[in-house]
């Protein structure tokens, strides 16, 4: 992970090249995961078109297994990615396992942005994926984004999560980030919620509470 904090000192040409080293090295680690693992995932049929997907920003990395196993169904998502340099390995991650990235700016492209992104929400056919607590937290404490785009586009929501066993956390990290491990076993719990009613939008906090309960961290 600190190479990306490493490449930012470098000439842009060099910066492609360290992403597409450091993006290689990461695919072959999931693929290791992938072969040596036994990956289930309960639930996987919830994800189907006009689904709008929700995770926790630690499982960023254990998503790429949910993409890859998705790219083999031929089902295709659209991820929600930072504009950060950092989103740019992932952007690329995203790409491989047959995802789309749609690059999340900052500042005041922002508003332009969430407008186009409400109308692309809408198109038929479209499944959405978005860390609930991203990009930059606070730790489990999911956003009305991702909700509020399924409301006006009245898609359902799905909630993915990793079980923790098989994983490696980082816990000085703000999303305690999690790296799946090799010969181990993994499950992927995807969970039909959905569709949500402008009522519980509006009183997101207790819709949250409601609906993802303990997995919510109540720590300020």
């Amino acid at each position: 992970m600190h190479l990306q904090g490493i490449a930012k000192h470098f000439p842009m040409w060099m910066r492609r090249g360290t992403q597409h080293v450091v993006v290689a090295l990461w695919r072959f680690y999931i693929g290791l995961v992938a072969r040596t693992s036994k990956v289930t995932f309960t639930g996987i049929e919830n994800i189907d078109a006009n689904r709008m997907l929700g995770f926790w920003h630690e499982d960023s990395y254990c998503m790429q297994l949910l993409l890859r196993e998705l790219q083999k169904l031929d089902k295709k998502v659209h991820v929600i990615v930072t504009s950060e340099r950092r989103g740019d390995y992932i952007a690329e991650m995203v790409s491989h396992y047959g995802g789309e990235p749609m690059r999340l700016p900052d500042g005041l492209k922002m508003r332009s942005f969430l407008k186009d992104l409400k109308e692309d929400s809408k198109q038929s056919g479209l499944t959405l994926a978005a860390a609930m607590d991203g990009p930059s937290g606070p730790y489990r404490k999911p956003k009305r984004l991702l909700f509020m785009l399924a409301h006006e586009a009245d898609k359902s929501v799905v909630y993915v999560r990793f079980r923790k066993k098989g994983m490696l956390t980082l816990p000085w990290r703000w999303d305690k980030y999690r790296i799946p491990l090799p010969f181990r076993r993994l499950i992927c719990d995807i969970d039909y919620i959905g569709a949500i009613a402008k009522e519980e939008l509006k009183n997101f906090g207790e819709y949250a509470t409601r609906v993802f309960g303990a997995d919510i961290c109540t720590e300020e």
